[in-house]
């Protein structure tokens, strides 16, 4: 969070981490993984910090070149908001 300028002109940002009912869980299906039946298992990889941010982080894992996952879904609060796919 940027706070307004002071009167020496500097600008202060806080490195706490937002509270986490506003982070986006980022979990990726790694068909890799799980018990050797195919069907992978999901991982969480990491936290947006708003959807836009969980979103790029999820498409980027799904159509990375090396590895891509198969899939990435975004939740917020337990709710899934949304997914991606990789191509083709």
């Amino acid at each position: 969070m940027e706070r307004p300028a002071t009167d020496t002109g500097t600008r202060h940002v806080s490195c706490t981490p937002a509270p986490a009912d506003q982070l986006f869980e980022i979990t990726v299906l790694d068909l890799a993984d799980g018990d050797g039946d195919g069907q992978g298992g999901w991982r969480t990889i990491g936290w947006g910090v708003d959807r836009r941010h969980a979103d790029s982080i999820a498409e980027s894992f799904v159509t990375r070149p090396l590895r891509p996952y198969a899939a990435a879904r975004i939740r917020h609060n337990g709710h899934l908001v949304g997914e991606h796919r990789r191509p083709g």
